[in-house]
């Protein structure tokens, strides 16, 4: 791709269109572009849409990144940039695929809209510079890139519990996974795990219980206690919750088990 010289979107830009935009500054050379919006179908002052190699189009114009030429509801204005600039990307195909299925109104069909989410993020930005789409773009900015590196992680997680190790406890079964992240909880739950146990690249280690579950790490807590004593193992007061190290808390002595000892010492309960 030519390095673009202006980007432009529509007013009032939506996710699609804030998406392709980031797209183009992150990874397309268009960090140094100038930002323009035009009502939306219109392109820049009226050109012919991709005339000039330099200025690109996103969401508007009916050009090489515009979707709404077609019915096709696997596409955006945002994945028709992601395939031109990052194909193979796993973690940037994740976030997009979500920018494509809100475009097109199908993220959460069915569910009551209860939680705050992007699209209001984005409609606040609007409400507050109604008249100033460059301000909304770059207020979007960091949010887009705190998405991607949340979806990395998940792939770097996901890989990891492909690696797990399952073993059983006297609640049912148990899941302990090793990465450079820690665990996650979503992972193991929805395998049918009851509790998880973890360890990521800093020395941190902990083991969680579902909510609902019965397990009590009382127990637990107390064999650390005698063959762990040295480390800041922490019990959450709702006790399905045994902690050393968190970003929020880190220790001032980590632990010295490995997270093999760490599940034999849960078996045993």
């Amino acid at each position: 791709m030519v390095t673009p010289r202006v980007v432009v979107g529509h007013l009032s830009p939506d996710l699609d269109c804030l998406a392709a935009i980031w797209l183009l500054i992150r990874f397309g050379r268009a960090k140094e572009a100038d930002l323009a919006f035009v009502p939306a179908g219109r392109t820049f002052d009226d050109q012919p849409v991709d005339s000039d190699p330099q200025i690109v189009h996103v969401d508007t114009g009916g050009g090489r990144f515009d979707h709404h030429h077609t019915d096709d509801s696997t596409l955006s204005a945002a994945e028709l940039v992601r395939r031109e600039l990052r194909p193979s990307d796993p973690a940037l195909q994740r976030l997009v695929d979500h920018v494509t299925r809100i475009d097109h109104a199908e993220a959460g069909a069915g569910r009551l809209a209860t939680f705050f989410n992007i699209n209001d993020l984005i409609a606040g930005y609007n409400a507050l510079y109604p008249n100033r789409p460059h301000h909304v773009a770059q207020a979007m900015l960091p949010n887009l890139d705190a998405w991607y590196e949340h979806e990395q992680r998940q792939v770097r997680l996901e890989r990891a519990f492909a690696a797990r190790l399952e073993f059983q406890t006297r609640w049912g079964l148990g899941i302990a996974m090793q990465s450079d992240d820690g665990g996650s909880s979503r992972l193991a739950y929805s395998y049918g795990a009851v509790l998880y146990a973890y360890r990521d690249r800093r020395g941190y280690m902990g083991i969680a219980a579902q909510r609902r579950s019965s397990v009590d790490l009382t127990p637990i807590y107390s064999d650390l206690m005698q063959i762990d004593g040295a480390a800041d193992w922490y019990l959450h007061p709702g006790r399905r919750l045994l902690l050393c190290g968190t970003p929020k808390s880190p220790p001032q002595t980590l632990s010295s088990l490995s997270l093999n000892e760490l599940v034999e010492v849960i078996k045993r309960r």
